[in-house]
């Protein structure tokens, strides 16, 4: 679901930023909000099958992060310029960042990014996200799709795209480039939606 707000002449609107829009949503239950592209995007609670693809990466990443580095599920985002905003479904952070206040994390902190594409909204994981992240500078997307059973993984961020990319499917090692060198991810462990 995403809802664009048109510009108007009407004076008597307040003047809220789209960010401070979608902080003031009245938020179905269930949902959660990003501000993607200049548009407000709303996502529905992912399902079991995609919270236990994210569980079983995150247990595999736990033992083979760098040291100061950790995986979170509960940050977003934010673009250096403009509004824009997301939230990943995983994202690998210093562990520094844990003690800031607030929930947006600036581009520059993030290693990795993780999308586990859902049926309801897979085109923003694989068409709008990989450009956007790679705008932030973002060194490493990896994408996983339980609907096929693939991965992408995307990484080396110059000029608003990634110039790297490599696909693999369910039960293929995927090895993490720099700043994640050699961290190894098993994805036979990965569910598969029903078809």
């Amino acid at each position: 679901m995403t809802a664009v707000l048109e510009e108007s002449s009407d004076t008597r609107l307040s003047p809220f930023s789209l960010r401070e829009l979608a902080d003031h949503l009245d938020v179905p239950e269930g949902f959660k909000v990003e501000v993607i592209e200049g548009a407000i995007v709303m996502s529905p609670t992912p399902s079991k099958k995609h919270g236990a693809a994210l569980r079983r990466l995150y247990d595999q990443l736990a033992g083979q992060l760098p040291e100061g580095r950790v995986a979170e599920q509960m940050y977003s985002i934010e673009a250096l310029e403009g509004e824009d905003f997301a939230s990943p479904d995983l994202l690998i952070v210093p562990v520094a960042v844990e003690e800031e206040d607030g929930w947006l994390v600036e581009p520059d902190a993030v290693d990795c990014v993780v999308e586990v594409v859902s049926p309801s909204n897979h085109t923003n994981d694989i068409k709008v996200k990989p450009s956007l992240y790679a705008r932030w500078g973002i060194p490493v997307y990896l994408l996983i799709d339980p609907r096929n059973g693939t991965t992408r993984l995307y990484w080396d961020p110059q000029g608003g795209e990634y110039r790297a990319h490599h696909d693999a499917e369910f039960g293929d090692e995927v090895v993490l480039p720099e700043p994640l060198k050699d961290v190894r991810i098993d994805t036979s462990v990965f569910p598969r939606y029903a078809a």
